[in-house]
């Protein structure tokens, strides 16, 4: 076997592991790891590694940045980019010893500090307060098989959905609900007229208990994924901040949070019209993967196309962020977690990343792939996360 032989880049490792390897690579990799079982230890700890899914992108920075870790624990030179190559032979193999038990760890795990810190943090779940027209509020959270009648129409919770059944006929007067969802909380809601809405944290919607007239309008604070029933005589109108969308029936998301700068309107399916309540003429047609873009100093639209999946993964169990700044990505896992966060050092904020999380996962696990870039630390204090 010559010196080549024995060393494979670790890019082919991390692309097999994520499924992106070419049918050259397959071959290349398929033989390092029949050669010795040494390979084939190394490449379950790299699996082990990225359990949850790629945590950052493909690039010679984040590359390097693993490699550069596993180097320093073990003492040894941190090479560039192209001398990026795990060496197997007699010398190699008390590293990789060192590597497992101080990198890797799958054995005997210990709990680290940060894990201690985190172990009161937990991931969001099924939370709503109802609110009905007569201003009562009903604690959705409890679930069960309660039944809310009101004006004819059965309102049944779950706990884990709310569900209108509607009843035929117009209402003798249009009643409006809210459901609010709070932080740290998310719900499914299932409308009079059979659209579904999934609700992230801190999440407003107002909505009729039955549906009348010549259109379904419903008003949004806050991000939701609305797959619309359809009915080409009734448009179904969805009004948030000075954003108002018409549709027909297709799936869609909005994010328009108080707090974010603009609002994100992203089309899975289907046709929307997108326009501005103070100024009807302003408006803008998306089709399957655009998006539009309120910014709400100037309340100009503007619309690109993007891959719709970091928008829409919240409502199926996952973080998908790309090219990130680190400061958005913890303010999206601060609605979720419930927690605050605050930055020692303001230029941190900017720290870009690219990674596919696990939205029920320990926070623990979370912070840690973050710092496997070497770029930032985290310190818990109670529900507050300091990034320094």
């Amino acid at each position: 076997m010559t010196e080549a032989d024995k060393n494979i880049d670790f890019e082919i490792i991390w692309k097999k592991i994520h499924n992106q390897t070419t049918e050259e690579e397959e071959i290349l990799l398929s033989k390092w790891l029949a050669d010795d079982v040494s390979h084939r230890s190394y490449y379950s700890s790299a699996v082990n590694y990225y359990e949850n899914g790629s945590q950052f992108a493909n690039s010679a920075s984040e590359l390097e940045k693993a490699l550069r870790k596993i180097h320093q624990k073990t003492g040894i030179y941190s090479p560039n980019r192209k001398a990026i190559i795990i060496a197997i032979s007699s010398v190699a193999a008390s590293i990789l010893l060192l590597i497992y038990l101080q990198v890797f760890n799958f054995e005997k795990p210990i709990i680290t500090t940060l894990e201690q810190q985190a172990q009161s943090i937990v991931p969001g779940s099924n939370r709503a307060v109802l609110i009905l027209a007569d201003g009562s509020e009903h604690d959705l959270t409890s679930g069960g098989s309660s039944i809310i009648s009101a004006d004819g129409t059965e309102i049944k919770n779950s706990g884990t959905k709310l569900e209108y059944q509607g009843k035929n006929g117009q209402p003798a007067e249009m009643k409006y609900n809210t459901l609010k969802i709070p932080r740290g909380g998310e719900y499914f809601l299932v409308l009079s007229d059979s659209t579904k809405v999934w609700l992230n944290s801190e999440t407003t919607l107002r909505f009729p208990v039955q549906f009348a007239g010549d259109v379904r309008n419903v008003e949004l604070t806050g991000e939701a994924y609305f797959e619309v029933s359809r009915n080409e005589k009734v448009p179904f109108i969805v009004t948030s901040g000075n954003q108002q969308i018409k549709v027909l029936g297709t799936q869609f998301n909005i994010s328009s949070y108080p707090d974010d700068q603009n609002i994100y309107t992203t089309l899975v399916s289907g046709k929307v019209e997108v326009s501005l309540t103070s100024d009807p003429e302003a408006k803008m047609t998306l089709s399957p993967s655009e998006q539009s873009v309120i910014d709400k100093n100037n309340f100009q639209i503007r619309k690109s196309t993007v891959d719709v999946s970091p928008y829409v993964a919240w409502k199926d169990g996952r973080f998908v962020f790309q090219d990130e700044m680190l400061e958005d990505i913890m303010k999206t896992l601060s609605k979720w977690y419930d927690v605050q966060v605050v930055f020692a050092n303001n230029a941190d904020k900017e720290l870009r990343f690219t990674g596919n999380l696990e939205r029920y996962a320990d926070f623990s696990n979370i912070l840690k792939k973050i710092e496997r870039t070497n770029e930032v630390e985290f310190q818990i204090t109670n529900n507050t996360i300091t990034i320094q």
